[in-house]
């Protein structure tokens, strides 16, 4: 329930191919995973994290957001409440508030210091809440998208999200003043919408994509002003090109993402401007799914995977690593096994996902992944020095 305290018991071990110390945080007996990876979860001096977990009390799928402080190894339930986006969840910059939207229909403002709830934003009737929505630098406004309810069904496998695309279902990108509530629409089409995202520091600049099967997408990275002019495509594919799990370096100065080409072996990190639209290679990389990076863009983790079949997204297990990439010193070197099994897992295709993260003093990786299932251990968070 809210406001329960737990007390847990890390375990720490030394990674056998690295020699990394690394950490599990969670209960083996209960499934756990981290939010997703380009939104806040520690405070700003690191002792503390937010997390999801399944500790009930509503029914097994269901996870509800935890604040775990890692000093003391004593979690607090911070909500309760039944179809709650915990991997779209964040912290307030100052620390203060939890975002989160509920049941695909209201946002929540938490307060960390009495566990009130207030209501900041109600989708409107005809429409469901989709995916992570993200707040500018400030955490005034906040940009997400909305699916018509007439097109909408649960993504709750990978065929399921193939099928969302095919249908190209009504979406709309809108902003949110977070002290009134009020909505302006930015952009409606017909083509399923994603990954809205303020440029740090720049509340005239969002982006989002075109979402879908990667070999599908032709041009998935898209810039627009907040008052719904000079919409601009990021970048057009070039032939069998896919680009994926785009992310804004947290200082603002770039966008950042992964390329690769279904006739070539190799994974790229690339950079693009939102301003000039010019995008550069900054470096080879392993087969690795998602990235991010540290404040200014100079170091980069990423949890690498298999290669996915044309036509689909589902994750398949490869590459069993997380990498470091130093891009100042030119150099990769793998942190740590992550091993993820890659598996939608309880109705949903996230939650052994690594999404990978540096801790604020950037002497640690933050990830989630279920690698001990085979000995009973239910996917959890980790802690990986570097």
């Amino acid at each position: 329930m809210k406001s329960t305290e737990r007390k847990f018991q890390f375990l720490t071990r030394e990674d056998p191919d690295t020699g990394a110390r690394v950490t599990r945080l969670t209960p083996p007996d209960v499934t756990c995973h981290r939010n997703y990876f380009y939104q806040k979860c520690f405070t700003n001096d690191g002792s503390k994290l937010m997390f999801g977990g399944e500790f009930g009390p509503q029914p097994s799928p269901n996870w509800n957001l935890h604040l775990l402080d890692l000093p003391s190894q004593t979690a607090i339930q911070l909500t309760d409440g039944a179809r709650e986006n915990t991997f779209g969840a964040f912290m307030s910059p100052d620390d203060r508030f939890v975002y989160f939207v509920r049941g695909d229909r209201n946002l929540i403002r938490l307060e960390l210091a009495t566990l009130k709830e207030e209501v900041a934003y109600v989708v409107p009737e005809g429409w469901v809440g989709y995916g992570t929505w993200v707040a500018n630098s400030a955490c005034t406004k906040m940009v997400g998208i909305e699916i018509a309810a007439a097109d909408w069904f649960p993504l709750n496998t990978w065929q399921k999200f193939n099928e969302m695309f095919h249908k190209k279902p009504l979406c709309r990108l809108f902003s949110v003043d977070l002290a009134t509530g009020q909505r302006s629409v930015i952009l409606e089409q017909r083509g399923w919408l994603g990954h809205p995202q303020y440029r740090p520091f720049d509340d005239n600049t969002v982006a989002y994509c075109h979402e879908g099967p990667h070999d599908l997408i032709d041009a998935r990275m898209w810039f627009v002003n907040e008052d719904g002019t000079q919409r601009r495509c990021g970048k057009a594919h070039t032939d069998g090109e896919s680009c994926t799990h785009e992310f804004w370096v947290p200082d603002g100065s770039a966008m950042i993402y992964v390329s690769y080409n279904d006739k070539s072996p190799e994974r790229w990190i690339c950079s693009l401007d939102p301003v000039t639209l010019e995008n550069k290679v900054l470096t080879a990389m392993p087969q690795c799914s998602h990235l991010m990076s540290n404040h200014d863009g100079t170091l980069i983790v990423g949890d690498g995977c298999g290669k996915a079949s044309s036509g689909d997204n589902e994750m398949l297990v490869g590459d069993p690593y997380l990498h470091l990439f130093d891009l100042k010193a030119g150099t990769t070197r793998p942190i740590a096994r992550h091993d993820s099994g890659w598996d939608v897992y309880k109705d949903s295709r996230q939650v052994t996902h690594p999404h990978p993260s540096f801790t604020p003093d950037e002497k640690q990786v933050l990830f989630s992944c279920d690698a001990e299932r085979a000995q009973g251990v239910e996917p959890a968070l980790y802690l990986a020095d570097l």
